[in-house]
C-alpha cells in the first residue's frame, strides 16, 4: 500500500511509495508541515508535522525566529520628546517677547488717583527713541538721528555714557512689528535703561 499525501486546501491525494518518498517532498518543499498524510497502517488523516514519522524532520523545516537587533533604534519615542520640547520652546520665547514688550505698570495704592505723566515733566530726565514705518522698512532713531537695528545697543549705549541719562522715552507706531520693539527694550535694558516711558500716541 502506498502512502497518502493532500496538500492543505485540496481534497486530492498524492500517491507515494514509501514515507522517504514523503519526507524527500517536505525537504525540497513539494509538501508542507500543514499538509495531511496518511500511512498505509494509519486509520486517518493526520498533518506531517503530527504524523510521528515526520515531527521531527517538520521541527527542523521549522523558521527560526528573528534575532533582536540590539544596533536598531527606535526613533519614534525621540522624535515625539523632541516635538514636545519644540513646542515649549516656541510658547517659551513667544511668552518672554510678549513679556518684554508689555510695559506693566506699578500697583498703586488702593483709592490713588494715577497723574499721568507729561513730557515737559521728564524731558531733561530722558533720551527719545521713535520707531516707525517707512514702506515696507522700519526706521529707527535715537534722538533724531536714523540708527540701525544691528547698532541700536551701540548707539544706546554712547547716548547714555554721554547724556547720563538712564530713562527712556519710546515713540512706536502701531505698525511696527513686535520684534523692532523686542529689540529696543533688549538693548535699552541691556544698558541700565531703568525707566522707559511710552509717547502717548504709542503702542503698549
Amino acid at each position: 500500500m502506498n502512502w497518502l499525501v493532500r496538500p492543505e486546501g485540496t481534497d486530492t491525494p498524492i500517491a507515494l511509495a514509501s514515507s522517504a518518498d514523503v519526507l524527500a517532498g517536505l525537504r525540497d518543499g513539494i509538501f508542507r508541515p500543514t499538509d495531511d498524510v496518511k500511512g498505509p497502517a494509519d486509520p486517518r488523516w493526520t498533518t506531517i508535522e503530527s504524523h510521528p514519522a515526520f515531527t521531527e524532520a517538520a521541527e527542523e523545516l521549522e523558521p527560526l525566529p528573528p534575532e533582536h537587533d540590539d544596533t536598531h533604534l527606535d526613533m519614534n519615542p525621540l522624535i515625539d520628546v523632541c516635538l514636545v520640547l519644540l513646542i515649549f520652546f516656541m510658547l517659551t520665547i513667544t511668552y518672554a517677547s510678549l513679556e518684554r514688550a508689555i510695559d506693566v505698570p506699578e500697583t498703586s495704592p488702593e483709592g490713588a488717583a494715577t497723574k499721568p505723566i507729561e513730557f515737559k515733566d521728564i524731558k531733561d530726565q530722558v533720551f527719545r527713541v521713535t520707531a516707525k514705518m517707512d514702506g515696507e522698512n522700519p526706521v529707527i532713531l535715537i534722538e533724531k538721528e536714523a540708527v540701525k537695528l544691528d547698532e541700536l545697543e551701540d548707539k544706546i549705549k554712547r547716548v547714555v555714557e554721554k547724556s547720563g541719562r538712564h530713562k527712556m522715552l519710546l515713540d512706536i507706531d502701531g505698525n511696527v512689528p513686535w520684534g523692532i520693539q523686542t529689540a529696543i527694550l533688549d538693548a535699552a535694558k541691556g544698558n541700565d535703561v531703568r525707566n522707559i516711558f511710552y509717547h502717548p500716541r504709542s503702542r503698549r
